[in-house]
């Protein structure tokens, strides 16, 4: 039978990046910590790849379902980012964690 498949994007920003667009990327792609009232309450808040099941597996490796590829790769492609892309075979535990597990 056919192996489930997904896709693995590997990304770099452009050098034409500054340190503050990097940053704004992060934030805007990842998500992060939110710290108010002298770091009273921590709030963790959403970044554009929330909104699609993926796995993290290091700074700018991520795996995501095959269908969602296109609104990922629009977004990057906003910071001129050098994009690598394979299928690959996912295992139970990407399968679990990507919400695609087979009844």
């Amino acid at each position: 039978s056919m192996k489930p498949t997904g896709r693995l994007i590997v990304f770099k920003l452009a050098k034409t990046n500054d340190r503050v667009a990097l940053n704004r990327f992060c934030r805007r792609f990842y998500g992060y910590l939110d710290h108010s009232h002298n770091h009273k309450y921590r709030y963790q808040r959403k970044g554009f790849l929330d909104d699609f099941p993926h796995l993290k597996l290091q700074s700018g490796v991520i795996v995501v379902r095959k269908q969602n590829t296109r609104a990922i790769l629009s977004f990057l492609k906003e910071y001129n980012s050098e994009i690598f892309m394979r299928d690959i075979i996912l295992t139970k535990r990407d399968l679990k964690l990507l919400g695609m597990e087979s009844p």
